[in-house]
């Protein structure tokens, strides 16, 4: 059974990947790549697990913190604006894990650990 889970994850990524050219796979990779070592993933999932309990639709009490590591709309936006201007307006909360992630890694790459003052600490 876990063979064939494999090889239909491989398949999938491979015909995924064929719907991509060259060109926007490049594009891609540039765009991350500023972004991509600023936290490992380690780094990423105590932040997460601090801020959010690991849960990417938390929601602070008030609603104005969303998202696995708790973005405002004015810092996502801000941020977003820099260095993934297509999530410019997409609430937190509901961007896919990936692209929340990504975020965090970039703000991270401009401020460090100063957007989490108590959480910061673990990273």
């Amino acid at each position: 059974m876990k063979r064939w889970v494999l090889c239909a994850a491989l398949l999938a990524t491979t015909l995924v990947l064929s719907g991509c050219t060259r060109e926007e796979i490049l594009f891609f990779d540039s765009v991350t790549a500023s972004t991509r070592d600023a936290l490992n993933d380690d780094q990423l999932y105590r932040l997460r697990a601090c801020e959010s309990e690991d849960n990417y639709q938390a929601l602070n009490a008030t609603g104005s913190y969303r998202g696995a590591y708790q973005f405002d709309f004015r810092t996502w936006n801000d941020v977003a604006s820099r260095h993934f201007p297509w999530l410019v307006g997409v609430d937190p909360a509901v961007a896919e894990p990936y692209w929340q992630d990504s975020m965090t890694r970039a703000l991270f790459s401009e401020r460090g650990r100063q957007p989490w003052p108590v959480c910061g600490r673990r990273i």
